[in-house]
């Protein structure tokens, strides 16, 4: 049996150094000397903002929603190189 979030991999695509999820949402990814960074690109919040409230998220809702795509594409990046 599948859940909600079953192959949730799909809603993701690379952009040059962006990783971009269906909603609009754009993370930017950041490569350092051992480390990498994850960071939102803003103007893509507002889309993902206005896409999200449309469907009846509640704006209570959506900075734990952009936190856990923040841990998806992380996970999306590190399986996608």
């Amino acid at each position: 049996m599948t859940g909600k979030h079953h192959k949730w991999h799909k809603e993701w695509s690379r952009e040059g150094s962006f990783l971009v999820h269906t909603s609009g949402l754009r993370l930017e990814v950041i490569e350092g000397d051992g480390f990498t960074d994850i960071e939102t690109d803003d103007a893509s919040l507002a889309i993902f903002q206005a896409r999200e409230t449309s469907r009846g998220v509640p704006v209570h809702d959506l900075a734990a929603r952009v936190q856990r795509l923040v841990r998806e594409g992380a996970e999306w990046h590190q399986r996608n190189p």
